[in-house]
This record gives structure tokens, sequence and C-alpha cells, in this order.
């Protein structure tokens, strides 16, 4: 009897302010695919690890034909969505790859098993003793914090940083590695223990937004010597109160908008305080991970993170889930503020 081949199956998009996991279903119906029917260059993969992240959201909504400006990439329905997942080699028909190896891929499907193209996948190094640190750890939240203080916040010893989303998956890297470089760390988390954790990590201060009333208050409560990095991961009303406490020449490192992803952009106060940037000279500037990929900005990266996890220097909380049919309640989690730590799907 063929073993069988889960897949977490999109079957409805999600209308705004809706995270439900009962826009997918579970199927069991299709067998793990044959090691003989690979085609040359690919790859049969068992899943190890599939990483729960913000970006998939905004590729379920319901397409809106009335914003132009909105994503207009949709996952297609009646198949796995796909994100990044990393796993073990099981059958290969690519001279690049052989049975046992580690593997990462951006588009690896929410399935137990995937039959992947060679050029989709990158090696992993067995330098640690779980898979999973590679889509933690070692990964892309991981790799986005890095890069959110290296090139955008260029960090000088003594200088204050304040880090939204704290306890999530970039923020608690983006907090410790603040500390490393000599900063003064200001956390923003949204629950007593989220708070306690951000203590835990080194943060100086830690603001719970959701009981600390007036965001400008609060934040010059924490900072009173004003903030000169921000990294954020929020967006929304937080970014538009930070942006009055920043001092003259800050920088703002935009990450992600976590609070207004899937919300119905007709409610969103807009941003007020754009003048700001103007009159202290601010530097504001997005990023992304890909781009660096395979650079030797990525090199950098690896081998500091290498040595602070080898040293025990750093912490990494993972919110990992069993089981597949996990998959969906894990991402409405990521939006109802219910996870803590990155969130992970251990098939």
């Amino acid at each position: 009897m063929s073993l069988a081949n889960t897949r977490v199956v999109l079957q409805s998009y999600a209308p705004k302010d809706m995270h439900s996991p009962s826009l997918f279903s579970i199927d069991d119906s299709q067998a793990v695919p044959d090691a003989a029917t690979l085609q040359p260059n690919q790859v049969l993969v068992k899943a190890e690890a599939l990483s729960i992240d913000p970006h998939q959201r905004r590729f379920i909504d319901v397409p809106d034909s009335s914003n132009k400006a909105a994503y207009s990439f949709r996952y297609p329905l009646g198949k796995p969505i796909v994100g990044i997942g990393a796993g073990t080699v099981v059958a290969s028909a690519s001279s690049q790859f052989s049975v046992g190896d580690w593997v990462r891929s951006e588009r690896f499907p929410w399935q137990s098993y995937a039959v992947l193209a060679d050029q989709d996948l990158v090696k992993l190094l067995k330098t640690t003793a779980s898979i999973i640190d590679h889509v933690g750890v070692l990964g892309m939240p991981a790799f986005t914090a890095f890069l959110g203080i290296a090139l955008v916040g260029q960090p000088k010893a003594g200088e204050t940083m304040l880090v939204s989303a704290a306890a999530g998956a970039v923020g608690q890297v983006a907090v410790q590695l603040g500390k490393a470089r000599g900063l003064r760390v200001v956390g923003v988390a949204g629950s007593d223990d989220k708070v306690e954790y951000v203590k835990h990590l080194g943060a100086d201060e830690v603001i719970n937004y959701r009981t600390c009333g007036d965001f400008v208050h609060a934040i010059k409560q924490a900072a009173p010597e004003g903030i000169d990095i921000y990294f954020d991961n929020v967006g929304g009303e937080f970014l538009d109160a930070a942006l009055l406490t920043l001092n003259t020449h800050a920088r703002v490192a935009i990450c992600g908008s976590i609070s207004t992803y899937a919300s119905d952009k007709s409610k969103i106060a807009g941003i007020k305080n754009l003048d700001t940037i103007i009159v202290k000279q601010v530097t504001l500037r997005s990023f992304h991970y890909q781009p660096h990929l395979g650079t030797p900005t990525e090199t950098d990266f690896l081998e500091e993170m290498a040595q602070l996890v080898a040293a025990n220097r750093i912490q990494f909380k993972l919110d990992l889930r069993k089981g597949l049919a996990s998959a969906p309640q894990a991402l409405a989690d990521l939006f109802s503020g219910r996870n803590f730590g990155k969130l992970i799907v251990h098939p």
C-alpha cells in the first residue's frame, strides 16, 4: 500500500480581517511520488520544517480589482500554498543533490513530500543539531534582522534602538544583535509573557503596546533620549507614533507591516507624521532578504550567527506546531497574536 502524501489545500480566498483555518482542507488522497518517476534535475524531498510567515497571508486575500496597488499574485485554489521550507532528500535525479542531504526551498508546498527542481533548492550544511534551525535561527527571520540592523540601522555603540514585535521571529534576533553591538534597546510586545521574554533577551526597556495607552508617551517614557534606530515590523499606528520620537539623522528599517496585511485598507488610519522625516533628516528604508541570498552579506551573517549560537549568546524561541494539519491554524494564530516565537510546522 502506498504511503499517503498529506497536503494542505487552499479552498477559498480570505476576506479582509478574516483569519480562519476553514480556508483550507486536508487531503490524503495522493500517494508519495515514486522515485522512478523523477525527471532529470528533479529531487524528492521529505518536509521537515515549514515556515509560517506574514507574507503568506497577502497571497490568500480575496482579489481586489479596484486596488491596483495591491498584490496581484494569489496562491491558486485547489493546491497547497508554498513558502519557505526545509527537508531531507529521499530521492534525486540531480547531480547536485544526494539522498540524505538537507535542503531548503523558497517554494516548498504545504505537503509531506514534494518534487522540487534542483534550481529551487539550497544545500544546507549539517553544522547544527536540527534542520529546523535552518528555518529559524540560521534562516530567513534571523537574516532579515541582521540585514535591517547592518544595512539600514548602521548602529553606533551607545545609540538607542526601538524594535516592534520584539518577541516575534525577526524581532527577537534584532533585540539581541542590537545588544551585541552596544545599543540601548527598547522592545515592544503584546502580552505580559512576551514582555518578560524580551526583557530576558536583554532589552533595556519593554513596552506592552496593548496596555501602555498613548504610544508616543510610552516610547518617550522608555527612551527619553529619543530613538536613533527604529526596526519596524508592524507598520500602522505604531509606526506613525514612532516617527514623532526619532532623533535627527535616525534610521528606520521598514521590515514588515503585520498590523495591516489582512486589514481593509479603507479602515486603516494613514501615516500622518511623515514630515518628521524631512525635519529630522531621517533615513527610512525598506529591505528584503532575497536579493542578499548567496552574497558575501549572507556569508557574514552565517559566520556571526554560528559563532553566537556556538557560544550560547543567542536565544531563539520557536512556536513549533506538530503535523501538517496544524498549518492553517498556525497561520491564523500569527495574525491574532496567539503565537509566541517563530512559527514552524513540523510535519
